[in-house]
C-alpha cells in the first residue's frame, strides 16, 4: 500500500509533535528533580515528599512514552485510528493534571505549608482523578495499537 506525500508530511509532523511533546516532559522532569534536590536541601527537609516521585513520573510516563511513540508510527500506522487522537488528548491532560497537584502537594510538604484537611485530601483526590484520565489514555492507546497492528496483517 503506498502512501502519497501528503500522508507522509502530516506522519513526519506528527512524529516530529511526539518528539517535542517527549522533550518538554524530560525538561520538566529533569527541572522538578533539580527543584526537589534543592529545595530539599535548602530547607533540611529530612523526610520524604511527594515532589520526589513527579521527576520520575514526568520522565517515565511523558518523556519515555512519547519518545517510543514515533516507533508504533512508523512500524503499525497507529496515527490513522481515531482512539490515537483520543489517546492524545486524554492522556496529555490526564498526565498534566497528576503532574500539577502531584507538584503542588510536594511543593507545600516541602514548604511545610500547613494545608487544612480538606485541602490536603481534595488535592490528592484530584491527583487521583488525573492518574484515572491517565488510565483512560492508555486505553485508548492500546485500541489504537490492537485496531492497527489487525488491519496491518490482513
Amino acid at each position: 500500500m503506498k502512501i502519497s506525500a501528503g500522508q507522509e508530511i502530516k506522519k513526519v509532523f506528527i512524529m516530529k509533535k511526539m518528539y517535542w511533546i517527549s522533550l518538554a516532559y524530560i525538561v520538566f522532569g529533569l527541572s522538578i528533580g533539580l527543584l526537589d534536590h534543592e529545595v530539599t536541601y535548602w530547607t533540611h527537609f529530612t523526610g520524604e515528599s511527594i515532589l520526589s516521585l513527579v521527576h520520575p513520573h514526568a520522565i517515565m510516563l511523558g518523556g519515555l512514552v512519547f519518545l517510543l511513540l514515533p516507533l508504533f508510527m512508523k512500524n503499525f500506522a497507529v496515527e490513522k485510528q481515531k482512539s490515537f487522537h483520543i489517546f492524545l488528548w486524554t492522556y496529555n491532560i490526564g498526565l498534566m493534571i497528576t503532574l500539577g497537584f502531584l507538584t503542588a502537594r510536594g511543593i507545600s510538604q516541602l514548604l511545610m505549608v500547613p494545608f487544612s484537611s480538606f485541602w490536603d485530601h481534595m488535592v490528592g483526590g484530584i491527583a487521583g482523578i488525573g492518574h484515572i484520565i491517565l488510565t483512560m489514555g492508555l486505553g485508548f492507546l492500546f485500541h489504537a495499537l490492537m485496531k492497527s497492528v489487525g488491519q496491518r496483517s490482513k
